[in-house]
């Protein structure tokens, strides 16, 4: 109890790293074809594990690919307190 996470994701999905089986997020729902938001199934997930959310904010991230190229990313942060 009052444990806390912080995460910092861009919620990007790659099925080079990622089976898409366990996207979050990303797609749409193959029966109502409305999409899915891995935001609001994080949600689910960490309330359904007991935590609220506490923070919430965007954080910018820049990757260097190489010298002449850079990829600009912000990224969701959030914190979650264990109830």
């Amino acid at each position: 109890k009052g444990g806390v996470v912080v995460m910092v994701t861009p919620f990007t999905w790659l099925e080079e790293f990622t089976p898409k089986s366990k996207w979050l997020g990303g797609f749409h729902d193959p029966v109502s074809q409305e999409p899915l938001y891995s935001k609001d199934n994080l949600k689910q997930i960490m309330e359904s594990l007991g935590f609220e959310k506490i923070h919430e904010e965007q954080m910018p991230l820049v990757i260097r690919e190489h010298q002449r190229k850079y990829q600009y990313i912000l990224s969701e942060a959030t914190g979650w307190r264990r109830m």
